[in-house]
């Protein structure tokens, strides 16, 4: 059985490049795109377990991303939304619809990191 995958796609390099470092140590295969577009390419050409987006992302946010998905009719991804904001509760039955599992809020400490790879890639 192939170890599972994570995408992480945050404009962050500190935030990606510590969540990156914490999923290998771990043993979990982990790409880490710092631009929405990439992002979007990526979560097109390969499958994750799991994808950790950013919602504030410049010129292609973590929004623009889920819209997308949700046009081409991919749904039930494994997404957790990394965010600093406070997200309304009209977006997230959106995103819920879109297939996110969970919104969090940013700091992200390793024992939430520790929680997520236990619900999300068993």
């Amino acid at each position: 059985m192939s170890s599972p995958k994570v995408l992480i796609v945050d404009d962050n390099e500190n935030i990606t490049e510590v969540v990156k470092d914490y999923f290998e140590h771990e043993n979990i295969e982990c790409k880490a795109i710092n631009d929405g577009h990439e992002g979007l390419v990526e979560i097109h050409n390969n499958k994750y377990d799991l994808i950790l987006l950013d919602l504030a992302i410049p010129r292609y946010s973590g929004i623009d991303i889920l819209e997308e998905l949700k046009k081409e009719s991919i749904v039930n991804k494994n997404i957790v939304i990394f965010t600093a904001s406070v997200v309304k509760q009209a977006d997230m039955e959106k995103f819920l619809d879109i297939g996110v599992k969970e919104v969090l809020e940013k700091p992200i400490s390793l024992a939430l990191l520790e929680s997520i790879k236990q619900k999300y890639l068993k």
